[in-house]
C-alpha cells in the first residue's frame, strides 16, 4: 500500500469521531427551549444539550478572550437545526461567496443569534467568540472576528481541529469591495 492510500485512510479514521458523533443526531418539527445562565437554546435537534454544557463553553471562550460576562448584556440565542437549513440561511444573508454556499454554523451579528447543527464544543466555542466579540470586545473591527474566532478553537482544551482551516468569508461590505474591479484614480 502506497503512502497516499496510508494516509488517505488515516485522515478517514481522523473524521470518525465527527461523523460517529453527528450521525445520530435527528431533526424535530418543533423545538424544545430551554434557558441557562447565559443563553437560550432552541432545539430542534433530538440530542439533549444541557444548561451546564452551554454555560460552561461560554465561560471557558470568556476566559479565554478575557472577557467578565455581564447580565446586562444580552443572552445568547443558540438555535439547533439541521445543516441543510444553516446552508440555506447563509444562502439567504450571504449573496457573495468565495467558499461555496455551505456553512457549518452561523452567528448574526447584533442579533445574538448562534445556528449550530449540535453540540460540539470547537463549532460552538467559534460561534460564541463571535458573539462574545459583538457583545463586549465592540472596538474590533469584523475582519478581526474570525481570527479571534480560530484563536478561541485552537485555545479550547480537549478538542481536536476537525477540518482544514479556510480563509475568511468576508462581510457584506467587504465582499461587495472583493468583487468591485480595481479602477486607476484619475490624473
Amino acid at each position: 500500500m502506497g503512502l497516499s492510500s496510508t494516509l488517505r485512510i488515516l485522515a478517514s479514521f481522523a473524521f470518525l469521531p465527527l461523523i460517529v458523533s453527528c450521525a445520530g443526531v435527528g431533526y424535530r418539527e418543533h423545538s424544545t427551549v430551554s434557558h441557562t445562565r447565559y443563553a437560550t437554546i432552541e432545539n430542534f435537534g433530538d440530542e439533549e444539550i444541557t444548561a451546564e454544557q452551554v454555560d460552561a463553553l461560554i465561560e471557558e471562550v470568556a476566559d479565554i478572550l478575557e472577557v467578565a460576562l455581564h447580565p446586562a448584556k444580552p443572552k445568547v440565542r443558540i438555535m439547533v437545526t439541521s445543516s441543510a437549513q444553516i446552508s440555506d440561511l447563509y444562502r439567504r444573508v450571504v449573496t457573495v461567496t468565495l467558499h461555496g454556499s455551505d456553512a457549518r454554523a452561523l452567528y448574526f451579528p447584533g442579533a445574538s443569534l448562534v445556528v449550530v447543527p449540535y453540540y460540539e464544543r470547537r463549532i460552538l466555542g467559534h460561534e460564541l467568540a463571535h458573539y462574545l466579540t459583538d457583545h463586549y470586545l465592540k472596538s474590533t473591527p469584523r475582519r478581526s472576528w474570525e481570527r479571534i474566532a480560530h484563536r478561541v478553537e485552537d485555545a479550547l482544551p480537549g478538542t481536536a481541529r476537525s477540518v482544514a482551516r479556510r480563509p475568511p468569508v468576508p462581510d457584506g461590505l467587504a465582499a461587495q469591495a472583493a468583487v468591485t474591479p480595481f479602477t486607476a484614480p484619475a490624473n
